[in-house]
This record gives structure tokens, sequence and C-alpha cells, in this order.
């Protein structure tokens, strides 16, 4: 079965169906609504987390993430880059 279809940017068959568990590292503005995985996924510490947990369900949620979303850093209201800079007037 092709999952190609799946593959589209901010979609993916995994996130959706197989592990909607983590769309808690999908991070959005709330400003502008625009959508990325957390930043901090790609640290040692989330592929790694502990030696009792799998790390290939780790693995997995990060290629996904990954291929279906770009980095989204949010600052402590919740707003992206882009809109923190238009909000704050830099």
């Amino acid at each position: 079965m092709s999952h190609s279809k799946y593959h589209k940017r901010g979609r993916s068959l995994y996130l959706e169906n197989w592990n909607p568990a983590a769309t808690k590292h999908i991070n959005t503005c709330k400003v502008c609504g625009a959508q990325g995985y957390d930043p901090s996924i790609e640290d040692e510490g989330f592929v790694h987390p502990s030696p009792n947990c799998t790390d290939t369900r780790h693995r997995a949620m990060l290629e996904e993430l990954t291929r279906a979303y770009r980095p989204l850093p949010l600052d402590d209201m919740g707003r992206c880059e882009c809109c923190a800079r238009v909000m704050d007037g830099d």
C-alpha cells in the first residue's frame, strides 16, 4: 500500500491515524496559525529518553514530524518568530 499521498507538507498517515499522541510535539502559532514541529525533538534526549523506553517509537515519531513539518520555535506568548518581529515592531 502506497502512503505517498500522505507525505504532503503537514499531512502524515502515521501522525493522524497510527500515533495521534505525536501531535503534542506540533507547535501552532497563536497569531497566524502556522504549524511546525517543536525544535526540542531534535535533541539527543528525545530519541533516547530512558533505558526502559523503546527508542524506535520516538525515532519513527521524529522522522514523521520532520518529514511533514518544518521547525517552528515559539516564544513565551506562543508566537512564531515572524509574528513576534511584526508585533514588537523590530
